[in-house]
This record gives C-alpha cells, structure tokens and sequence, in this order.
C-alpha cells in the first residue's frame, strides 16, 4: 500500500519549526586509523596547500586569456547565450567563486597529498577537514574568507544540502559512469531526439491551467539562482565551438562540464556539445572541504526577482520620482539598452527589438515569466500611487518603501494561501500554514534554500509547459462557467515557446497582455511527468547538430554539478522505507516509467533526483509525487517560519488593496473582464468566472 508524503509528515507535526518536513543526514566516522593519519596533518601541511590552491587558480588566467584570443567565447543569440543568461553571475557572485574555487583548490590538495596517498576514503578525507579553519596569514585568503562573509547582505548565500553531498573525490568530481543527460532526456524519456509533442495529448488530468506554471517558475526566480562560473576577468565561459560542436580538450576551460553527444549521423562524425559551465560556488564558513553551490537570490519571498537582488539592481528599476519602479509603453516593463541587452535578451544582431530589463535577467526567458513581473510592476506602481494621493508630503524614499513591502506582502499571502495548495495539496499546505512559529532571531545570511529544492523539485513546471499558447479568439463572458474553457482556445498560436524564450519581441502593446493572460487562464497545464514539450528539449537542424538548450539534460547536469544524492535516498527518508530495487518503485512511479527508467539507468540507485521527482504519480492531493512534495514542504515550511521572524521596517500605512487574492491582483493589474475565482484551474462549473467589476469594487 502506497505510504503518502502527508502520512508520513502527520507524524511530526507539533514538534516545531524542526517537525515538518525534516532531513536526517547520516553522519560521517572515519575509522581510527584514518582519524590519526587526518590528525596528523600538521599545520604546515594546510598552509602548504593554500599556497598551492591560490597559485592553482592565479595560473589559470593566462589559459582563460589564450582561448579568448582564439576566440572561444559565447557568441550572441547562440543557444549558449540563452543557458548563460539563465545563469548569469554578477559581480559579488563572481567575487566570491573567485575566493571559494581557491579554498576548494587547497582542499584537494591537501586530499591527493595527505588522504589518497594514506589510504584515508574520500568521504572521511572531506568530513574530517571541513572542521579545520584556512590558516591564518596564508596568502591572505583567510583574511578575505572572513571579510566576504562579514559583508554578506544581498543574496550570493551557500545552497544548503538536505543530505550530505555525493562527489567521486568527496569533493567535487561528478561521477562519470552515469548515463549521459542527453541519452537520459532523448532517448529513454522522450523516446525520439526530435519530439514535437506539443502536449495536447496529456493535459492536466485536474484542470490546471498556465497560471501554475506561470507562478511556479515566477517563485523560483525569487528564491534560487545557481549561477555559472566565469573567467578570472569576468568573461562567460565556452565549453563548445559556434557549431556545437564539442571543442578539443585544449580548448577547454576546467570548469566545464558540457553535454556531449555522440553523432546520430555518421558513425565517424564529432560529438555534438551544448554548453555547460559548473555552478559558482560559495562559502559557508572559511574552512577547507567540499564544495558547496552559490545562490545569487536572497532566499525568501521578496520579489527580488523584480526589484534586484542587490541594492545596485534596485536602484537600475527606480524612477526615483514619487516611490514608482520605470516603466515602458502602456505599463510594460523597462526596456534594456545598448550592452545591456545583452544581458537580457539573446538576439544575434543590434536590430531594434524589444527586450525588457527586471530585477533577474531571467525576466525574457519566456513570455509567461514576462507577464506576472509586468502584473507586480503595475501592482507596485498602484500602490505607490495611492500612497502618494494619501499622503503628498512622503519622500520618494518612504513611499517606495512603503509600496514595496505591500506589493511582497500580498505576494506571500498569494503564495501560501493560494498557490501552495495547488502546488503541494490542501493537507500539505494546511500543515505549513498552521505550524507553530518558533521564535528565534534571524540573520538574513541564514535564509538558505536548500540545493535539492533550486536545481530539482521547484523545476517541475517545465514538465507542465506547452509548446505554444493558444489564441483566445473572442472575450470570455461568464457563460463559460459551465462549460471546458479549452473549447474556447483557438488551435493558432499566441506564441511559440523556442522562438520567444529570451525575447520581449511578442509582448511589445500593452493589449497583448490582456490577451495572454486570457489565454493563459484557460489553457490547461500539462500533465506533471517524464515527458517534457519538445520544445524544451533538442532537435538538430539540417547541419545536423543541436538547434535549441535542451532544459532536462541540463537539470539533470545540474544535479550531478551540484553533488546531489541519488533519487531512492531522498524517497527513502520522505517515505519512511528502503528502496533496493526497481520493484520497490512500483507504488510510486507507473510501471510503464520504470521500464523507461531500467532501459537507461543500470540501476535504481543511479536514477538523478529530477528524472525520477518528474515519473512519480502525484500524491494525494499534490500536483507533483510525495519526493518532491516533500523536498516543496521542507522548504516552504522553513521559509514560512523566516517570514514569521524576521525583523522589517514597519509601515504605518493600511491601502484599500492590502488584502489581495490573485484574482483581484490580475483584474486591477489587467484590463481582462472575468477570471476563474481560482486563478490556478481554468473555468468551471465549480470555479466559476467573476467579474473583475466585482473582485474590484470589493477592495
């Protein structure tokens, strides 16, 4: 019998803020032998390997400028242009890689020189120095550990880890005998290198419609963004050549790790290549050991994905004129200029399109994401009129301040109240949002997102994203509330997702944001599973190499990237049993994925965090399985209690919108007549259409 996410939960609620949800990390002992050879590492030895590390690192620049020189670099409007947008470091980010790439260097000396050649297992090796702290006066890197993380305000946190991390070396070394990612997402998910299911023919069993996916991916971007490492100088790195085509090892930078694939055409032909750059990393504390993943967001619901994660990217969105964030035409969002572009839209030459500029470089990766940050641009903007109106003698400064923490507090009520039942069930998101709060004092360096949750189980909307989204032909009117609104989509397309993924090109009128949203309210989501649109994953052009990222194999990537344990250990402590062999999946994921599973994996063990998150039946209530159910709660139950405890500047100001439903939010930000009384279900006969004359005159 199927033992549920909620059951197994149910048995530690009451316990306080460590009850929902928790993770046990099973301890590391060396044996004694291996304790006194690791205690006879002498101080000497540890100085030692940081002169080593920070020489290591100092000596790639002039590699990094000799492939510059031969022009190894992303080109723009490439599709390495579009994965580096999506992981695009900033200064601080890139600072603090810098720093923590040379403490890793020095760990792995001090493993090849002391622990390898002593017998000492690599886990033991790694758990044993993470306690040692870097020498002092060494090089100076101790000095700036310490002066990093006494400055850390605004994002740039370590990705926590819910079970201990899973390198070759104990380390950093991704384990090589998995299967490739790409063969993982073509061959034994999709079952073709060319699918172009646009998923019509697995929809949503439940009725939810777009604005899941929408909000889903509209929360990820505040709360997680792995970001990929770059030269010494700040330039984005290139693992593949402007063909994609796999570059020779000397073109190699050593922080690659790109998606190689064998050449389906000719038995003697190159390896074809996307690009993938290892994760920046960060520093948790200035000791040697394993590496550990940066985070540039903050760690909690404060749309930092609109307003910046850091002060210098607020203050690029400000009109610094009556509390208000810039705009563009009609309520749009601000437009990037000149270079800047390029930072947000992958456009292959300088012609005059549109290409909007947010807080996250994220914000074009696709016109979903597009809309919902216009929607909270215009919702701020409201308030900030509105405050202005109240109150004439407020400074700029006190009414964007003001407008700014109604705008995140209506976004965090939506959040839990709203979405969170959709996302992860009522029974869930009831435990969440009644859980005792635990007061504690919180540092905002503690808000750390956990790296099971930022490169798995958040990702699950790509599973539910269409190819195209379906044209509205007429306005809607409350009749459709006892009939399929699909009925009212027509099969022409509004967009199509490859062509608009980091382009602003096809939402340039405001008009067109009332016609999607229309749409996007009532087209349903596709079904949670293993089978991405295929627009998301790769298709080779007639040159015969990759036309487009393919979103899966670089997840699955990710994961390994990220040192992340393998499927079955995160099932195993979210179901309370052991999982040894594929039979012991058959409660959880349906036979038919189990088969595509074993034609790939050797064995259960090997299967990646995200491919099997993605083949779980959903769980009771839930719209993804009990794993990441689980891995969800865990973290949405931590950042609830933050919330609750954190300690913010008080607004003495009560607006007329503070409490919003995202019904309300999408009429007074939109011109749309009617929306489904749920925002996540498209219309029925049980979640009626209202007119928004109604949600708005009740505000």
């Amino acid at each position: 019998m199927l033992l549920s996410a909620v059951f197994v939960i149910s048995l530690c609620l009451g316990t306080g803020v460590q009850g929902l949800f928790e993770f046990d990390k099973e301890p590391i002992f060396p044996t004694q032998a291996e304790l006194r050879t690791l205690r006879g590492i002498s101080k000497a030895d540890y100085e030692l390997a940081v002169t080593m590390g920070v020489d290591s690192i100092d000596r790639i620049q002039t590699f990094e400028d000799n492939l510059s020189s031969r022009g190894i670099n992303v080109k723009n409007g490439s599709i390495s242009h579009k994965q580096l947008i999506e992981t695009l470091p900033d200064k601080k980010a890139q600072e603090t890689n810098s720093l923590a790439r040379k403490i890793l260097k020095s760990s792995l000396y001090i493993y090849n020189s002391q622990c390898i050649q002593k017998d000492v297992s690599p886990e033991s090796c790694a758990a044993f120095i993470a306690s040692i702290p870097i020498p002092d006066k060494t090089k100076g890197l101790s000095e700036e550990c310490l002066e990093l993380i006494s400055s850390r305000k605004d994002g740039n946190n370590v990705f926590r880890r819910l079970l201990e991390s899973n390198y070759k070396d104990g380390f950093y070394q991704m384990d090589d005998k998995l299967p490739s990612p790409r063969e993982i997402s073509n061959s034994a998910l999709h079952g073709t290198i060319a699918s172009s299911n646009d998923g019509n023919n697995h929809e949503d069993s439940h009725s939810k419609n777009l604005a899941l996916v929408q909000w889903t991916q509209f929360i990820e971007h505040d709360l997680s963004k792995p970001v990929a490492s770059s030269s010494q100088d700040g330039r984005q790195i290139e693992c593949c050549d402007e063909d994609n085509y796999a570059n020779a090892p000397r073109n190699r930078h050593p922080d690659c790790a790109p998606l190689i694939g064998v050449n389906l055409f000719s038995k003697y032909g190159r390896e074809t290549c996307l690009n993938y750059v290892r994760s920046a990393l960060s520093i948790e504390r200035c000791n040697f050991g394993p590496a550990e993943q940066l985070n540039q967001a903050t760690g909690y619901l404060d749309l930092s994905q609109l307003y910046g994660f850091t002060r210098k990217s607020q203050r690029s969105m400000r009109t610094f004129s009556h509390g208000k964030l810039k705009s563009s035409n009609e309520g749009l969002l601000p437009l990037a200029e000149g270079e800047r572009r390029n930072l947000y839209c992958a456009l292959k030459s300088d012609a005059n399109e549109t290409c909007f500029m947010a807080g996250d470089t994220r914000v074009n990766s696709n016109p979903y994401s597009i809309i919902l940050y216009t929607i909270f641009l215009r919702s701020h903007n409201q308030f900030a009129e509105e405050i202005r109106t109240r109150h004439p003698d407020w400074t700029d400064e006190s009414i964007f301040r003001a407008a700014k923490k109604l705008n995140v507090q209506l976004y965090r009520e939506i959040v839990f109240e709203e979405w969170l039942p959709v996302a992860l069930g009522e029974k869930i998101s009831a435990s969440i949002n009644s859980e005792p709060i635990s007061k504690r004092s919180i540092n905002p360096g503690q808000l750390e997102v956990s790296n099971e949750f930022a490169v798995a189980a958040i990702r699950f909307y790509f599973s539910m994203m269409p190819n195209v989204l379906q044209r509205m032909p007429t306005p809607l009117n409350n009749e459709i509330a006892s009939e399929d609104a699909m009925s009212k989509l027509s099969p022409t397309a509004l967009f199509n997702l490859m062509e608009a993924s980091f382009r602003s090109e096809v939402l340039d009128k405001s008009t067109k944001v009332n016609e999607f949203l229309a749409s996007m309210l009532n087209q349903r989501a596709l079904q949670m599973d293993a089978t991405y649109a295929g627009d998301l994953i790769e298709e080779f052009t007639k040159a015969r190499v990759p036309s487009r990222p393919n979103v899966l194999a670089f997840d699955i990537q990710r994961g390994r990237d990220h040192g992340l344990q393998g499927y079955v250990k995160y099932l195993e402590q979210c179901e309370g049993r052991s999982i040894a062999t594929w039979d012991d999946l058959n409660n959880y994921i349906a036979q038919s994925e189990i088969t595509k599973l074993k034609s790939v994996y050797k064995h259960v063990s090997d299967v990646d965090l995200i491919v099997g998150g993605i083949s779980e039946i959903p769980a009771n209530g839930s719209t993804v399985g009990p794993t990441f159910t689980c891995i969800l709660g865990e973290q949405f139950s931590k950042i609830r209690q933050w919330h609750h405890n954190l300690v913010e500047d008080p607004v003495s100001f009560d607006s007329k919108m503070k409490k919003v439903t995202a019904a309300k939010l999408m009429c007074g930000n939109s011109e749309l007549k009617e929306v489904p009384k749920n925002i996540f279900y498209i219309a029925s006969n049980t979640n009626p259409l209202v007119p928004c004359y109604e949600l708005l005159r009740s505000s």
